[in-house]
């Protein structure tokens, strides 16, 4: 999942910075990962923090919150990337940025 979300970084700044040079791009996708992975530590304490009210018997391990949180994290933010590059940029996901579009607007339609 974190090659999934380093490949949707990458895409998304070679695409918004695409006049720049190739290390301000990996640049920004350094730090959009960095940006998801930190998103990541954040879910993973507030699962530990939130998890310590569970009745012993119910409750994870620290560790198995902290990596469940990280995962998800890292996901979540990944897939926000995924969702701001699909609306914000054109031609984001190549040869299905038409059914995208399409789906976007009948989904827009309904609101």
């Amino acid at each position: 999942m974190l090659i999934l979300v380093a490949i949707i970084c990458l895409r998304f700044s070679a695409i918004e910075w695409a006049e720049e040079d190739l290390g301000t791009r990996l640049y920004h996708s350094f730090k959009l990962i960095l940006w998801c992975i930190l998103f990541g530590l954040f879910l993973a304490i507030m699962k530990i923090i939130f998890s310590s009210s569970n009745p012993p018997h119910l409750k994870l391990p620290a560790s198995a919150n902290f990596a469940w949180g990280l995962k998800r994290g890292i996901t979540m933010g990944g897939f926000l990337i995924l969702l701001v590059g699909i609306v914000h940029l054109d031609n984001f996901m190549g040869v299905f940025q038409p059914f995208i579009d399409k789906l976007l607007g009948n989904l827009l339609g309904l609101f």
